[in-house]
């Protein structure tokens, strides 16, 4: 009885899968057990009884008749007996469902229980100090086992290892937490950093950022792509930061990073501000990108289509709006930006405040907190 199933037939019994002692091709023998609360002696959690039951022809199983103990006459008795093999299994299966009682008591509703054993038992016996110094002892395994379930949480059609759906949306939402607050601090720690490699490296490592970037969602295909461009003399070549794809359509999107440091503006001309030449080089560069990747789009792929190369999208991400500490530069930057064609200019602190507010999102209004999440061998509502 690797797997048990539940069904509660009141606040204080539940009937659980049967135990099955001998089986033949017409006719078997199995124990039908009960969990039950006992508030006279709790330990004793469990009850049951023998069934003998006969195969129809239509391959269904029916019980006999039962025939109370009363009727039984002077000189005459019941008997039962089972082979060691038989009492064994049923000792074995017995004790499961003592844990079981003794774990969560009388299951409610209905549920499935799967037993585990050997270092996975050990992990789940494991109360929270021990369980957080295997982990932190065994970071590489724990980041390992962490992938595992999460992908195999994906795959499922239904969750049977969580107490209701609203545990694996709880999950779910703690890990896009814990991804969202580990980004924002590190790039708080670095937001000084003036190495374009950097700040390409954060975001590679980091690729849901990139959907912020778009009002459509997007899918990473290379970081550091080529985009053709090369001459007889193998030089010249176009390689941008990120080749992203439209997730619904497949058009093309191009992302350039350059530095939180990349200036923004150039000195006032006769009161308004132009452009900064670092500025207008990224501009320039993600057009041209662009302009090679639709001229080397057929050789590029060679087959099934990756993408649609018709007008890619094109996103730079460069400066802080810091920099605009007047309603001159801040109107000139504005109009230049607004009124740009092919390209679309994002600040390095209004990407970090889409992340920060998409954290406050999840935090203020869904009231779910890492605290929550509890991994149980149960579920609810299987049927």
């Amino acid at each position: 009885m690797d797997r048990i199933e539940t069904q509660s037939t009141s606040r204080k019994t539940a009937t659980t899968s049967d135990i099955v002692l001998r089986e033949g091709p017409q006719a078997r023998l199995l124990f039908r057990p009960e969990i039950v609360d006992n508030t006279g002696k709790p330990e004793a959690a469990v009850r049951g009884r023998f069934l003998y039951q006969k195969k129809k022809r239509s391959d269904q199983w029916i019980e006999f008749e039962r025939l109370p103990l009363t009727s039984v006459k002077v000189d005459e008795g019941y008997q039962l007996e089972i082979n060691s093999s038989e009492l064994y299994t049923l000792l074995i299966n017995l004790r499961k469902l003592y844990q079981l009682a003794n774990a969560y008591g009388v299951p409610q509703g209905k549920k499935s229980f799967l037993e585990v054993s050997g270092a996975l038992a050990d992990l789940l016996a494991l109360a929270g100090p021990e369980l957080q110094e295997f982990f932190t002892s065994n970071s590489e395994d724990a980041i390992r086992l962490f992938r595992l379930l999460l992908n195999w949480i994906y795959k499922r059609p239904s969750i049977e290892v969580f107490e209701g759906v609203s545990e694996l949306l709880e999950l779910n939402t703690v890990v896009g937490l814990a991804n969202l607050k580990a980004f924002l601090k590190e790039w708080k720690a670095n937001s000084d950093v003036s190495k374009e490699e950097f700040w390409q490296a954060l975001f590679a490592k980091n690729t849901f950022v990139l959907s912020q970037l778009f009002a459509y969602p997007v899918i990473l295909i290379k970081d550091k792509a080529y985009l053709g461009g090369k001459d007889l003399t193998n030089t010249g070549g176009q390689i941008v930061d990120f080749l992203c794809k439209l997730e619904s359509t497949g058009a093309a999107a191009l992302v350039e990073i350059k530095t939180p440091m990349t200036p923004l503006l150039g000195s006032a001309y006769r009161g308004v501000y132009p452009i900064s030449n670092d500025l207008a080089g990224a501009i320039s560069q993600a057009l041209k990108y662009r302009s090679s990747l639709m001229e080397n789009i057929q050789n590029l792929q060679r087959g099934e289509p990756t993408v649609i190369a018709s007008e890619p999208y094109c996103v730079v991400v460069a400066g802080d709006c810091a920099e605009l500490n007047s309603s001159e530069k801040k109107a000139s930057f504005e109009r230049f930006r607004e009124r740009l064609n092919g390209v679309r200019i994002l600040t390095f602190d209004e990407v970090y405040k889409r992340i920060e507010g998409l954290l406050a999102i999840f935090t203020d209004s869904s009231g779910i907190s890492p605290q929550k999440s509890t991994l149980c061998m149960e579920s609810d509502d299987l049927g």
